[in-house]
């Protein structure tokens, strides 16, 4: 019987290839380029494209000299990811975050968990509590759940070992999305009890309509409830503010700051659950907890920041206010972003629908062929199997290409390769992104 159902899936999985190949008059094997095709995939051989030795962080690749000149002396640094689960984007993150630190003195790493359970994983790496196993596997997002990441937090705490307390590297979440509000709730308690007992009861009060629970079905709560939540949450986070030189001097400002930012991040986090409303309020809000780490962890500290290449492009060009489009507003050169790019492969994600919607589980999946035509299927053409363009250094026809839209396949967290179309959008990725990094072929990341 288990036979016969795996004859089946794959008699459904060659048939759905095929539906996708029909459906492109021009699959892999017969594409035939142009004569500009043909000029750009020169040009960016011989020119343009840095070979890469490999996404091994313990393998020293010289390759990557010329982005880390060119990114280090940046104070936020935007790594994207093509898919949530692509071994080799994750690895070569962590190669490029570790040389970032050693080489450039880069203070934390932020990622796109959420900010009480990375603020766990940063207990782990910079005071030893538990371990990087357990730490990750309280991240909430099976996306990160893997091994690549547990040897990034690893590393970071291996690191901190021969470091000082104030030289210490971080690991910290942006993301104000979560299960519920426990994390974030029990530091402002513990918090407001050390520095404010005589009042920190009435203040907490505000907190009392709270889930303490599970959030996700929080928008359909009563409404005086969710009204309650409105008022209090931002009672709280306003007696912060309020408090702030008094609260300092009973504590750090760095202690202070940290707090202050769990009490911002309820008060949003109820909003956006209240609302249902994640889009652009998420991705703001990821800016701003950003921008905050990197203002108080030290003195013009450089932070670099993991998330999908959504978030971390300037996406003004095509009218959308992702994470990247505010530091880029914000900041202008001194935030940079890096972006990934494959070809063919394998990778995790959520089977999805027509439409984008869950239709089933995490599982590995595959991009048998590339798209003709598109971007990832050209740079595939290019001289080695994993390289990547600075696009400032363009010239000639290969700067007018990526000043141009072109179909560049990319997927968040779900995917179907008979809707390869809906992974498909026609980007001019050098107005979006300032590196784009490129694996010919790619691995699923280690599940765990």
């Amino acid at each position: 019987m288990k036979l016969l159902i795996y004859l089946l899936t794959l008699i459904f999985f060659f048939a759905a290839c095929k539906k996708e190949d029909d459906n492109n008059p021009n699959p892999e094997s017969e594409c035939i380029l142009t004569a500009d095709e043909e000029i750009l995939i020169n040009q960016l051989s011989d020119d343009f494209a840095y070979p890469l030795n490999g996404a091994d962080p313990e393998i020293e690749d010289e390759g990557l000299n010329a982005l880390i000149d060119y990114i280090g002396d940046t104070k936020l640094v935007g790594l994207g990811e093509a898919t949530h689960g692509t071994a080799e984007f994750y690895k070569m993150k962590d190669k490029i975050f570790r040389k970032l630190v050693t080489q450039k003195g880069f203070k934390a790493i932020v990622f796109e968990i959420p900010w009480g359970n990375a603020k766990v994983v940063n207990d782990f790496v910079t005071k030893g509590i538990g371990s990087a196993d357990e730490a990750i596997d309280q991240t909430w997002y099976w996306t990160y759940d893997t091994q690549e990441v547990r040897d990034l937090a690893q590393w970071i705490h291996d690191y901190n070992l021969t470091q000082s307390a104030g030289e210490k590297i971080h690991f910290v979440g942006c993301d104000p999305q979560g299960g519920d509000f426990n994390i974030e709730r029990n530091m402002v308690f513990t918090y407001l009890n050390q520095v404010q007992p005589d009042s920190s009861g009435a203040v907490l009060s505000n907190y009392g309509q709270l889930p303490v629970g599970e959030i996700s079905d929080y928008a359909n709560e009563e409404e005086n409830i969710k009204e309650a939540n409105r008022i209090g949450t931002k009672k709280v986070y306003d007696y912060f503010v309020e408090h702030k030189d008094e609260m300092i001097s009973l504590s750090s400002e760095l202690e202070y700051e940290i707090n202050a930012m769990a009490a911002h991040l309820i008060q949003h986090r109820e909003y956006i659950y209240r609302t249902n409303n994640f889009g652009t309020p998420r991705d703001s809000l990821m800016a701003i907890y950003s921008e905050w780490w990197q203002e108080i962890l030290a003195p013009e500290a450089k932070v670099a920041i993991w998330a999908h290449n959504f978030h971390v492009m300037d996406a003004r060009v095509i009218g959308t206010d992702w994470m990247g489009t505010y530091l880029r507003q914000r900041n202008g050169t001194n935030y940079k972003s890096v972006a990934f790019s494959f070809g063919k492969g394998a990778f995790n994600a959520f089977r999805a629908g027509a439409n984008g919607q869950f239709v089933s589980g995490v599982s590995r999946q595959v991009i048998p062929a590339l798209k003709c035509h598109s971007t990832n299927h050209l740079l595939s053409l290019v001289d080695g199997d994993q390289h990547y363009l600075i696009f400032d250094e363009l010239e000639n026809e290969s700067k007018t290409y990526f000043e141009s839209t072109h179909p560049f396949i990319q997927l968040g967290a779900g995917f179907n390769y008979n809707f390869l179309q809906n992974y498909t959008q026609d980007f001019s990725l050098s107005k979006m992104f300032d590196v784009l990094i490129h694996f010919d072929e790619t691995n699923s990341s280690e599940l765990k």
